[in-house]
């Protein structure tokens, strides 16, 4: 046999597997587990066969280096995120095609003609690439053996392959499932303590707003007026800040005007009587694809919310001064004055954390300037994150992968 070199295909085939699949039990980092498993095939051929794995990039298009031990690094470096394709070496055919691609001849093959000279330069003259399929299907990424002189496989040889290609699926996809499991707890723990910090953030609000409210009333029927008004404000504010779940709608949820987006969110804490308090200037708007709408206004509802526990609409002498300039992107500038003396934290609360990923997560920056005349924050958002769809890190909820 040409792959493994021993009498017998069976028990050769059933110790191969047994010893991959003792290191797939082991688990570990992903790279270390595939290379481990190319040295256990490289093994029996005495250093005949050189052999590589390839991941398939996350939006299908790109072969990414996943082991290759024996291979020259430079030779890996170059073949590194070579596109999926027809023609494109035995590999990036092989994922295209979702078929084997023998080349034994890589000198006069046609698939080679963009890689001849690379691959013949380190001596490589055949290569025997199998793609690597999960169980539903879907192309995992390659198992490439190559040789120094063109080699034809055997039917052996494409047995061993084989069984060899169906053992890494099974490393990938448990390296995968577990990737996917950590990712879950991690989203599971952040929103357990964006509720915590949520709930609290209710109890805070309420007593503020009771006490913005007792300041302006004489009596208990003028309070309760105020302060259920502000809560419904408030409640409509909440809604902007969580995704749309609606199984009845038909209609696609529409984009919103920014200024609607902060005219809604700090609507809970101004009344008719005390709107000096608070100023929304700049004529300059965008409006906000339904996809980002609860990013921005998570972030511009925990600055109000700071704002009526700490800042300048915690008391009757406070103003908020919120403005919008559009360029080519879109600056938000928010400036307290006439509250209380706030130094900058010397720690980032969960708040403040949210709030820096979730700009983060629309591709802009965010900066706080404090001083003994209040605070400035400035949002810059590119218009094209704001109006088109988010990156995945753009909602509270997919924070932990940033």
């Amino acid at each position: 046999m040409t792959v493994m070199n021993i009498p017998s295909i069976q028990s050769e085939l059933i110790i191969a597997e047994r010893d991959i699949l003792a290191r797939v039990a082991l688990g570990g980092p992903i790279k270390d587990v595939l290379s481990d498993i190319i040295l256990l095939v490289e093994k029996p051929a005495n250093g005949e066969l050189l052999a590589s794995v390839l991941l398939l990039s996350e939006d299908g298009k790109s072969l990414l280096e996943g082991a290759a031990p024996s291979l020259p690094s430079e030779y890996n470096a170059a073949i590194d995120g070579i596109p999926v394709g027809h023609g494109i070496g035995s590999c990036g055919t092989a994922a295209f095609s979702g078929e084997a691609v023998m080349v034994s001849d890589i000198d006069t093959d046609p698939l080679w003609a963009d890689f001849r000279e690379l691959a013949l330069g380190h001596g490589l003259r055949a290569c025997w690439s199998m793609p690597i399929k999960a169980a539903d299907g879907r192309i995992l990424g390659t198992f490439a053996n190559y040789y120094h002189e063109p080699k034809e496989p055997t039917e052996r040889d494409i047995e061993v392959i084989g069984m060899v290609t169906r053992t890494i699926a099974i490393a990938i996809e448990r390296y995968n499932y577990e990737q996917a499991r950590e990712r879950a707890e991690e989203q599971r723990v952040l929103l357990l303590r964006e509720l915590n910090h949520r709930v609290k953030n209710v109890f805070a609000l309420t007593n503020s707003l009771l006490k913005m409210s007792a300041r302006t009333v004489s009596t208990a029927t003028e309070l309760a007026a105020i302060v259920t008004s502000r809560l419904t404000a408030l409640s409509k504010a909440h809604d902007l800040v969580q995704p749309v779940f609606s199984l009845e709608s038909v209609e696609p949820p529409s984009d919103v005007s920014l200024h609607r987006v902060i005219t809604d969110i700090l609507a809970p804490y101004v009344e008719d009587e005390d709107k000096q308090r608070l100023a929304l200037v700049g004529g300059d708007d965008v409006f906000v694809s339904s996809n980002n709408i609860t990013a921005i206004a998570l972030v511009l509802h925990e600055l109000a919310t700071n704002a009526a526990k700490y800042g300048s609409l915690s008391t009757l002498e406070g103003r908020l001064v919120v403005s919008c300039v559009r360029s080519d992107k879109i600056e938000i500038v928010w400036s307290e004055r006439g509250g209380p003396t706030v130094s900058e934290p010397s720690v980032s609360g969960f708040g403040s954390t949210l709030v820096t990923r979730s700009v983060q997560g629309l591709r802009g920056e965010i900066t706080y300037s404090w001083s003994s005349e209040g605070l400035d924050v400035v949002i810059g958002l590119p218009l094209s994150a704001l109006e088109g769809p988010p990156d995945k890190s753009g909602t509270s909820a997919d924070q932990p992968s940033t």
